[in-house]
């Protein structure tokens, strides 16, 4: 049998049990409340990121150029392989002939010839030109991509700061918006208890002239917003927000975003992501490239060539018939310092049982030379130009990288700053919330003047304006880190 102080015991923990599931349900509901912003938020500036990125013509470029830099690529492969060319040739003209050798009488008569065949010419050793090349243009191409991914990244910092200034000015103007109206209210009260006498002129013109403040702050903050909204509108591109798919919510969050790196951290970034800082060392590289393709034109190269076709010469009153001919030719060249040296050797071969003709030729060995003298001084240039033209690069990524670690240093300050200040705006803000809420239950009671509730609804309006201003600041400072390490830091 239970007793009074035992059913008592029972029936309390059966409260508390109530008590502690309606608070469970309580947080769960207040913190899925809480997320939903944050998620529209972010499907908000997803969709701005695509809808800029599908539609900016900068991106489109890009790609384009990186599409031509693998035709380079592909270009530069082609040359380790033989270079196949399907000739023809046809030619007419007049020969002139004896009619009678004692009197050296001569007569003219029209005679034809006809060539065809396929010839191929095979680089056998070009002094590392070719490898050189083609390392110059596959890092042509990575530079492509870096250009595209730059312009990318370039626009969608120019879309997140937009977007941050647009939804930190939508919700500052949400909230002076109530604040006005409250405002308005306190301010119509004024005006009745000037009329009952119960406040002087000048409390009233007083609480006008506060009245006035407010508004004023929400008529910058909906010309701001209005600025933002169309500047939005121009960076993604569109022609209005409603075409975006998402929403974007209206109420101040709690606090500033906060990052999980420190300084050293996103300085670490900067020297292995930051895009300027890979393109100079990519940059280095070519020139590197550059001076052995330079290099490559004072060793010997030796290119090997071969024909096979037909081949005919007749008058035109008999008929032409076509003999097979085939030909192997080594060719040299090299630059000495200046000069230019070309040699090379070839055999022509004509099948004899082809021939109608018996004074045509079976075989011939042709060799020749030719010394330029003083016809390549480009090289000299090409090659002062290509050393200092690496010094230069060399000393652009030193001040770069230097410039990019004070860069990233600087916005992390700012980031630190910003955070502090919208932590103390928002302390601040929520202070002067209470602080108005205590006071309009005072003047309910007739305990606080209006006049006085109306100066602190215009301390709390600026608190608002003061807390937007540092929580934009908080989101630009991020964005710019992000932009210098390209790291997604959020």
């Amino acid at each position: 049998m239970l007793t009074n102080s035992s059913f008592s015991y029972i029936l309390l923990g059966i409260v508390k049990g109530i008590f502690v599931i309606k608070k469970i349900l309580f947080l769960t509901i207040i913190g899925f409340l809480f997320s939903q912003p944050c998620f529209c938020m972010d499907a908000f500036l997803e969709e701005c990121l695509k809808l800029a990125q599908a539609r900016d013509q900068k991106i489109a470029v890009a790609a384009e150029q990186v599409d031509l830099a693998q035709l380079r690529v592909v270009n530069s492969i082609r040359s380790y392989f033989p270079q196949l060319s399907l000739q023809s040739e046809l030619s007419k003209g007049k020969t002139m002939l004896f009619d009678n050798i004692q009197t050296q009488s001569t007569y003219d008569s029209d005679y034809k010839s006809e060539t065809y065949g396929a010839r191929a010419t095979m680089p056998i050793y070009t002094g590392g030109g070719n490898k050189a090349n083609y390392k110059y243009n596959k890092m042509m191409k990575d530079a492509a991509r870096y250009n595209y991914t730059k312009a990318k990244e370039d626009l969608y910092a120019n879309v997140k700061l937009a977007y941050y200034e647009y939804l930190t000015l939508k919700m500052e103007y949400a909230a002076l918006s109530k604040a006005f109206e409250q405002v308005e209210t306190l301010f119509l009260k004024t005006r009745v208890e000037y009329k009952a006498k119960a406040i002087s002129n000048l409390d009233l013109a007083e609480s006008e002239n506060f009245r006035d403040k407010v508004a004023n702050l929400l008529s910058s903050s909906r010309i701001n917003l209005e600025f933002s909204t169309q500047k939005l509108i121009e960076v993604v591109g569109v022609n209005t927000l409603e075409e975006i798919p998402a929403t974007v919510s209206d109420e101040l969050p709690s606090d500033a975003f906060e990052i999980a790196f420190t300084a050293q951290d996103c300085v670490s970034f900067v020297q292995s992501n930051n895009l300027d800082v890979q393109l100079a060392r990519l940059q280095l590289q070519m020139a590197e490239q550059k001076i052995k393709l330079s290099k490559s034109k004072i060793h010997p190269q030796l290119y090997a060539e071969g024909f096979y076709g037909k081949t005919g010469e007749a008058f035109v009153t008999e008929p032409l018939e076509l003999t097979t001919q085939w030909s192997l030719a080594a060719k040299l060249s090299w630059g000495l310092w200046g000069n230019s040296l070309a040699a090379s050797y070839s055999m022509d071969r004509t099948d004899p049982t082809t021939i109608v003709d018996a004074s045509k030729r079976t075989e011939v060995d042709t060799f020749s030379i030719q010394l330029g003298v003083l016809d390549d001084i480009q090289y000299f240039i090409d090659a002062k130009e290509s050393a200092v033209s690496q010094k230069q690069l060399n000393a652009e990524l030193t001040d770069l990288l230097k410039n990019s670690r004070l860069a990233v240093e600087k916005a992390y300050n700012e980031y630190i700053l910003s955070l502090n200040n919208a932590r103390t705006t928002r302390n601040e803000l929520t202070v002067k919330e209470r602080k108005l809420a205590l006071m309009k239950k005072r003047n309910d009671l007739y305990e606080v003047e209006t006049v006085a509730l109306m100066e602190e609804s215009w301390n709390y309006a600026e608190a608002i304006a003061a807390f937007a201003k540092s929580l934009y600041a908080n989101h630009a400072a991020i964005v710019e880190l992000e932009k210098l390490t390209l790291m997604s830091l959020r």
